[in-house]
């Protein structure tokens, strides 16, 4: 099986271990929900750095089944942008093949 995840550009260490987490955690997701091959690419920038705060911007897209599913998103909280980014990603996929956890 060719599933992959790319990070051309990684989170800074102190994100790290919150990316790997969470990263890991909506693969899973969007894996069970499209059951197919999964290509997976995401790109975290740092801008707007005020004092200690950083603001962070994340694109993500999802191949699958020829599909291509895109979204971004962008906050202070590095982990409320990345739940974000993928909430946007899982609600296409749901939409697109019509899958939902609800039975």
């Amino acid at each position: 099986m060719s599933d992959k995840i790319e990070e051309p550009q990684k989170p800074p260490k102190r994100e790290k271990k919150i990316a790997d987490k969470l990263f890991g955690e909506y693969f899973t997701k969007l894996q069970r929900k499209i059951k197919n091959t999964l290509s997976l690419k995401i790109y975290v920038k740092e801008y707007n750095k005020e004092g200690k705060r950083k603001k962070y911007s994340i694109n993500a897209e999802a191949v699958s089944s020829g599909k291509t599913f895109k979204a971004n998103s962008h906050e202070w909280d590095f982990a409320t942008t990345i739940h974000q980014v993928f909430e946007k990603i899982l609600t296409q996929v749901e939409h697109e093949f019509h899958v939902s956890d609800q039975h």
